[in-house]
């Protein structure tokens, strides 16, 4: 008798997990990996003018990117999603952080630094991401 108990507990609790698997809907889970287009400044490999960014991630990720730094600079962010969050850091020559803010939305940010090559890193937040994000836009039409 206690076998057949076990035995029919095991296909109901079989039942139960196949049922959970096939009832999963594949279209709303969500996907993990974003996808990253960089302009790069003139004639340079690796000095970030501007990029775009899009996908989902399932946790938090930190891009770091190198660009050209003035006097002063601006960050210009147009974020189509409304629930995501950029963290943006920036770093100038010298090592200091000279702006670091979190940014939801649509954003125009100004800062001052030294000259030269700097670090932005840009955290991004688990979720849904479509943005658009310029450093210093009169550099672009320079090219």
């Amino acid at each position: 008798m206690k076998k057949i108990i076990l035995v029919i507990g095991a296909i109901l609790l079989l039942g139960l997990i196949l049922i959970n698997i096939l009832s999963v809907d594949t279209e709303t889970m969500a996907t993990d990996g974003i996808e990253i287009n960089t302009t790069y400044l003139k004639d340079s490999e690796d000095l970030v003018a501007d990029m775009s960014i899009s996908g989902n991630l399932r946790k938090e990720k930190t891009l770091d990117i190198k660009t050209l730094l003035k006097e002063d600079n601006t960050i210009s962010i147009k974020n189509v999603q409304s629930g995501s969050e950029i963290e943006c850091i920036v770093i100038n020559s010298n090592g200091k952080k000279v702006f670091t803010e979190i940014i939801k939305g649509d954003a125009i940010r100004s800062f001052k630094s030294i000259s030269g090559v700097g670090n932005i890193k840009l955290v991004l937040n688990g979720g849904k991401h479509d943005a658009m994000i310029i450093f210093n836009g009169d550099e672009i039409n320079n090219e």
